[in-house]
């Protein structure tokens, strides 16, 4: 798929849609476990997007930290172990680009 493509069909998308149906399974599979409610590792929980926030620069993913971290570049890498396959960053990236605008809770 081209990147002319993908922009076009993500813009076929509202932001909040496209975390519903793209960014929320990323999340929830990846990071939930360790960042939610009860176990809010380094203060942030997926649940709770104001606590995302402090790691992330909406429109601006290169200015993100959650992104350097998922990418496994700098001191912190999430998730422990293997980084995330690069198409789910891309995704994590777009969410960025578009503003990281939260659909549904997570759950």
């Amino acid at each position: 798929m081209t990147a002319a493509l993908l922009v076009a069909l993500l813009a076929a998308q509202t932001p909040g849609q496209f975390f519903d149906k793209k960014v929320a399974p990323i999340l929830t599979k990846r990071c939930l476990p360790c960042h939610n409610r009860d176990r809010d590792n380094a203060g942030i929980s997926f649940q709770n997007p104001a606590t995302v926030q402090r790691v992330l620069v909406a429109g601006d993913p290169d200015k993100s930290r959650l992104i350097d971290t998922l990418k496994h570049e700098g001191q912190v890498r999430m998730p422990p172990g293997i980084p995330l396959p690069k198409k789910e960053i891309e995704t994590l990236r777009e969410w960025v680009r578009q503003g990281a605008v939260f659909g549904q809770p997570l759950k």
